[in-house]
């Protein structure tokens, strides 16, 4: 097991910047692409060969794990309506079309920087089939349907890349919780050389699910974990203070610094352990009351004195 660190926490810096202040040389990084937050332009990656050069150059003497795209990517699947206006303005024809070119952007790069990843977020067609309506029989596996139309064209480019494809359960996502992944892997079986999961124990708990139970039993489909922590509100009254949202009809929450809400951590990686899971553990700073570098430091410092650093011992008595 590998320590990481999400970039994403730079946005709004430029990849120099954001390159200058990372803690340790010795993280692996995940590297967004989303227009959003100016670190990379993903639609040059798409087609530029001397753009793509030019970002390797920047990251020479890093290791990149994954090349994400969250935003962007989102366009694929929608929802096409206001939501997602300001990541791109037009009709769903036009959206989905950018949301393609970033995916295949993020694709390339990767490739470009010998990366083993890709992470995708992308969207949902249509969140009211959560709930079974009278007299339809439409439910979750038409939007996983929709998924394996529009994604066919990732998901040929990253085979032909030799990248892996992660897409992350989450709230706005095709998959968000276990029963929608193992659905989307029984819908996608021939997707299974190159279809993987990022899971993100804090997004699943967030909606009620076992933070433990959520790295265990995915059978080497879960190829890499963000880390950080969470804090519910359970009052009546809306909470004070920044950071807070909403993934649906659950409480509010936010998230924290590891240590510093309610997930035990040190039973997490011990359940990854358990796991044999030898992936990267990524680092995602999303903590609105720290200063980044404390947030990162902080969580950083935790990680590493419950993430082994070799082989254990075990037993000797």
């Amino acid at each position: 097991m590998r320590l990481g660190l999400c970039l994403a926490a730079f946005g709004g810096e430029g990849l120099g910047s954001a390159l200058k202040q990372l803690p340790d040389d010795t993280l692996a990084l995940d590297v967004p692409t989303d227009t959003t937050l100016g670190l990379i332009d993903v639609r040059r990656c798409a087609d530029d060969r001397a753009y793509l050069d030019e970002i390797a150059a920047a990251l020479s003497g890093h290791t990149v794990g994954v090349v994400s795209n969250s935003r962007d990517a989102q366009l694929l699947l929608g929802p096409h309506g206001p939501h997602t206006a300001a990541v791109c303005p037009g009709d769903p024809g036009t959206r989905m079309a950018h949301a393609l070119r970033c995916g295949l952007g993020t694709i390339r790069l990767a490739e470009r920087l010998g990366a083993p990843a890709v992470r995708l977020l992308p969207g949902c067609p249509d969140f009211g089939r959560w709930l079974s309506w009278w007299g339809s029989d439409a439910g979750w596996a038409d939007n996983i349907a929709v998924f394996r139309d529009r994604a066919a064209p990732l998901i040929t480019a990253a085979r032909e890349a030799g990248v892996l494809m992660m897409l992350e359960p989450h709230p706005k996502q095709i998959v968000y919780d276990r029963a929608s992944a193992e659905l989307l892997f029984a819908m996608c079986g021939d997707w299974d050389d190159v279809l993987r999961l990022c899971v993100d124990p804090a997004n699943l708990a967030a909606i009620g699910h076992d933070a433990i139970g959520a790295v265990r039993g995915w059978n080497g489909r879960m190829a890499a974990v963000h880390a950080k922590d969470l804090q519910r509100h359970s009052a009546p009254a809306p909470p004070a203070g920044a950071g807070w949202s909403r993934y649906g009809p659950q409480p509010p929450i936010r998230f924290r610094a590891l240590g510093l809400g309610e997930l035990d951590w040190p039973a997490i990686v011990a359940a990854l352990q358990d796991e044999c899971f030898e992936g990267v553990l990524y680092l995602e700073h999303e903590d609105t009351l720290l200063p980044r570098e404390q947030s990162i430091r902080r969580s950083l410092d935790l990680l590493r004195a419950i993430v082994p650093q070799h082989a254990a011992q075990g037993r000797t008595w």
